[in-house]
């Protein structure tokens, strides 16, 4: 999956909260991600569309669940090189499908720096 982002922001700008948007795409989902704050104290906030219940894992570091409506927040995402894993609904168990941006055990992201 390649990641669609927002413009970056000038240095200068580096010491005030920071909003940063991105879009992951794949045959039949998009995971939309928001990404608010600075430093140790970010907030994701992301939805899958079209909107499903799932879980959601930055690789290594969190697991959440997404509503109904496929929506979902992290809060202390650590900076650095982040990737998610998605595993959609009842039918999270198609692991080992050979489909582009799958990963075993649901839908992996590229990894991005934030």
């Amino acid at each position: 999956m390649i990641p669609e982002q927002a413009p970056e922001q000038a240095p200068e700008q580096a010491r005030v909260p920071q909003r940063q948007q991105l879009s992951f795409r794949t045959s039949g989902l998009v995971i939309d991600l928001e990404l608010t704050g600075s430093g140790e104290s970010q907030r994701l906030t992301g939805q899958l569309i079209p909107g499903q219940s799932g879980v959601v894992e930055i690789r290594g570091v969190i697991t959440v669940e997404a509503d109904a409506g496929g929506r979902f927040s992290i809060d202390a995402v650590p900076p650095g090189q982040v990737s998610l894993r998605c595993r959609l609904g009842a039918g999270s168990d198609r692991a080992g499908s050979n489909r582009a941006g799958s990963d075993r055990g649901g839908i992996a992201t590229g990894w991005v720096a934030i």
